[in-house]
């Protein structure tokens, strides 16, 4: 396997709350995500705190994908990273309308090079909520 990756760290703002507090769909949500961008997960956990919270995470063959929410304050904090051949980047996108969010910060990273990295940091709106 390479040690080059693909790394995504999204900060999702003004989600749905019901959404965000939700472990069951959340994980349903990060399979479906892996699924999509060909991951092998090798083992999950989620935990949903009291009163509200979900934190998940996806060990992937290629490395992992986890997401950590505050419904009370509508943000996500999303994580995947990847030594795959896809660009988890593409998914971006689904995950931010599954999310319903109204923006998110999204930062893109290459890993793994002897060298500077690429990166790129982006901000995203939702232009139907």
């Amino acid at each position: 396997m390479e040690t080059k990756g693909f790394h995504v760290i999204i900060d999702a703002f003004n989600c749905k709350s019901s959404i965000l507090d939700d472990a069951k769909e959340l994980e349903k949500q990060l399979d479906l995500t892996a699924e999509r961008l060909e991951m092998i997960v090798l083992d999950r956990s989620f935990h949903k705190f009291e009163p509200y919270g979900v934190t998940g995470t996806l060990i992937l063959s290629t490395s992992h994908m986890s997401i950590h929410t505050w419904p009370e304050k509508n943000y996500a904090a999303i994580d995947i990273y990847t030594c795959g051949k896809k660009n988890p980047f593409q998914e971006v996108q689904n995950i931010l309308q599954y999310l319903g969010a109204e923006y998110a910060v999204v930062y893109n990273v290459s890993r793994g090079a002897e060298y500077m990295a690429e990166q790129s940091v982006r901000i995203i709106r939702n232009e139907n909520n």
